[in-house]
């Protein structure tokens, strides 16, 4: 079912994007092993799916052939390169009794758990992208403030 998700997706947005080649002209699939393989649009590619396997066929010439497990990541980009779709990295840093998270996905949660796994207090991230937790309202101890990306340990004195 997964595998038929993801191929609809697929071919419902290179159809999508295919009245829009002035802008998007390139499929880029991104593969568990670090490999990144791009396909020009203009080259109507053909996407397959078959026993768990992704082909991407042009002019009958097999391009990428992976299976559906190891594919982790797909867009449609107006250029051959992923340089344009660099973000800031999440940061963070200590200060005080408080911990401060900058260039985060707004909204995304962070939660503080205290080291035997119990969570003690959780915070979304604001538009700007930031949060500030205060710790000093947990007391002494150490704790793990965690997000979707990233987990840090922080020892509140």
């Amino acid at each position: 079912m997964k595998r038929l998700k993801l191929l609809f997706v697929l071919l419902v947005a290179l159809m999508a994007t295919s009245a829009k080649a002035e802008s998007v002209q390139f499929l880029v699939l991104d593969l568990s092993d670090g490999s990144q393989t791009v396909v020009a649009l203009a080259d109507q590619p053909v996407i397959t799916c078959q026993n768990g396997e992704l082909k991407v066929t042009v002019a009958g010439e097999e391009r990428v052939s992976a299976l559906l497990s190891a594919v982790r990541q797909y867009r449609f980009s107006a250029t051959p390169t992923s340089i344009q779709s660099l973000k800031q990295i999440p940061t963070s840093r200590q200060a005080l009794g408080h911990v401060y998270i900058a260039n985060a996905q707004e909204g995304e949660t962070v939660r503080v758990f205290t080291i035997d796994g119990r969570q003690v207090a959780q915070q979304r991230i604001a538009a700007d992208g930031t949060a500030d937790i205060d710790l000093t309202v947990l007391g002494k101890g150490l704790f793990i403030v965690k997000s979707k990306t990233t987990s840090i340990k922080v020892i509140n004195k």
